[in-house]
């Protein structure tokens, strides 16, 4: 067994984002799935992205946002106590639409390389990830 508290957790910064990395093979060697928090500030985002073989998941804890809905139209509204399930190869992200802090698990499996992601937001619009 391993623990790891939020306050120690590494965190990336993002668009008016943190990202805690609690669960992951660096940190405690998990080989089957990743787990982070984040919170975005009123107005940031984490941008639209895929993952080819990752199947991914929001849990909204605190807060508001909206998620790609998939027809390239307008988002789907969420807040708390809501998950959402993104299958693999499908576009995710969510923006921050409410006046507070938006605070999410984002859970993924199986884990996959998320600094490298982070790195690719500052070069790109969109980034793909995985096989």
């Amino acid at each position: 067994m391993k623990v790891v508290e939020l306050r120690k957790a590494k965190a990336l910064k993002g668009d008016k984002s943190r990202s805690f990395q609690l669960i992951n093979p660096e940190n405690v060697g998990s080989r089957r799935f990743m787990i982070t928090v984040v919170e975005v500030r009123p107005g940031g985002s984490t941008p639209p992205h895929e993952h080819r073989t990752v199947e991914s998941m929001y849990y909204i804890i605190e807060g508001r946002g909206e998620v790609p809905s998939g027809q390239g139209g307008k988002g789907k509204a969420v807040g708390p106590k809501t998950a959402v399930f993104f299958p693999a190869g499908s576009v995710h992200g969510i923006r921050n639409t409410g006046r507070t802090t938006l605070v999410y698990l984002s859970c993924h499996a199986p884990p996959y390389e998320i600094e490298e992601l982070y790195r690719h937001w500052r070069e790109s619009d969109f980034v793909t990830t995985g096989g």
